[in-house]
């Protein structure tokens, strides 16, 4: 048995899972919602003892992951007599370019390209290079892995990843759309084929991972045929706290009319854009159906917003597929909001997609939430990306 623990570190999130491989048991798991503010929210759980939660200020990634260490080792909550016990940590990583995707053994050509790609990935590259560094620190012989949030998007034709700019662009600088969220919608062409009562290879899946980071991906036999996201996660839908897409001169038109330099309209691309840019409230889901549901206007816009920007996604795909078999939601958002569910698939039933109120009415529970009879099903799946990243870690370790 291998004990691998799995860190996903997300733009607002900490996510954590201890597991016994290759069984794939979950020996702990927990995650930090709400990262980088006073209202940090803390869950550690071990199946046979329950859950341990506090709500206290956690200012950043670094912070966060000193404190998962230590649940691990606690005497009452811990599962672990020290953190030598680990085999390996994995990485759930955002991006190395075309110099490094898919599955790897993190190695000192790995960290250097994660740090060239740290300005188009501000909100990831950093805290997961900040955990990889943690554990350097503190878990020395520890071998570390990574699985790549591009590595599902390879079978992508080169018509759909190449933007129309100069050629020379991509050869020099290697511009061009890679896509993310790759373990969720892995596990997700797995996992909705499962629901089903389907192989992967006989499905047209749309998937919509929908979180504090959204992208929708067209999954046609198994295999990815295009993904919402690009050249960062920024691109695509409307997101937490950046916009998703828009007309690029935009961006140069305030520069020059506003006075705002790269580094500060990176900052408000990334951090005060999408849902947060548009309610003035928060980039949050949850406080936003809140503050809806009691009259703020531009919370009510910045759900449509989103909404129809997802909605616009899967209508592309559907053309690009052919039609489809699944649609999935997924991601924090796609897995606990009834209402985001139902309003994205509103109207189309003409095109063989409907949800049915009741089974709709699920918050973190998989199951088919269309009609009976329907001919698209619609599911809700709970994402495990850990899972995958977990498998790809174990596998490589193996071959070591």
């Amino acid at each position: 048995m291998k004990k691998i623990l799995v860190l996903n570190c997300g733009g607002a999130t900490l996510k954590y899972k201890l597991f016994a491989m290759p069984a794939e048991r979950v020996l702990a798991q927990g995650h930090i919602d709400r990262l980088g503010t006073e209202r940090a929210v803390f869950t550690h759980t071990v199946s046979e003892r329950g859950s341990l939660q506090r709500q206290q200020p956690i200012p950043d990634h670094l912070s966060g992951m000193r404190l998962v260490f230590a649940a691990l080792v606690d005497p009452e909550h811990g599962v672990l007599s020290s953190l030598e016990e680990i085999d390996a940590l994995a990485h759930k990583l955002a991006h190395g370019g075309e110099k490094i995707r898919g599955a790897v053994r993190i190695t000192e050509e790995v960290i250097a390209a994660m740090e060239e790609m740290v300005p188009l990935v501000p909100l990831h590259n950093p805290p997961n290079l900040q955990g990889i560094a943690v554990v350097r620190e503190l878990l020395p012989a520890v071998p570390q892995f990574g699985t790549f949030e591009t590595s599902f998007h390879h079978t992508v034709p080169q018509h759909a990843w190449l933007y129309p700019l100069p050629y020379e662009w991509y050869e020099k600088y290697h511009v061009r759309s890679y896509g993310f969220h790759s373990a969720s919608h892995r596990y997700v062409t797995q996992r909705a084929a499962e629901l089903v009562g389907r192989r992967p290879e006989e499905l047209k899946i749309i998937s919509c991972h929908l979180g504090s980071g959204t992208s929708v991906c067209a999954i046609k036999y198994g295999q990815s045929l295009d993904i919402s996201s690009g050249l960062t996660p920024q691109s695509g839908t409307t997101m937490s706290t950046r916009p998703g897409d828009f007309d690029p001169f935009v961006i140069t038109y305030l520069m020059e009319r506003a006075g705002i330099d790269a580094a500060e309209m990176n900052r408000i691309l990334t951090r005060e854009s999408g849902l947060l840019g548009i309610s003035g409230l928060s980039g949050d889901m949850r406080d936003l159906e809140e503050a809806a549901a009691a009259g703020n206007e531009r919370a009510a816009l910045a759900l449509r917003v989103f909404n129809y920007y997802v909605r616009r996604f899967i209508g592309a795909y559907l053309v690009e597929l052919g039609g489809v078999d699944v649609l999935s939601f997924t991601g924090g958002i796609g897995e606990n909001s009834p209402r985001i569910r139902a309003e994205i698939c509103a109207g189309m039933e003409w095109l063989g997609i409907a949800v049915d109120p009741q089974r709709n009415n699920c918050w973190g529970e998989e199951r088919i939430i269309s009609p009976t009879g329907q001919s698209v099903k619609v599911v809700v799946v709970c994402t495990d990306e850990e899972l995958i990243v977990a498998r790809d870690a174990f596998r490589l370790l193996s071959n070591d």
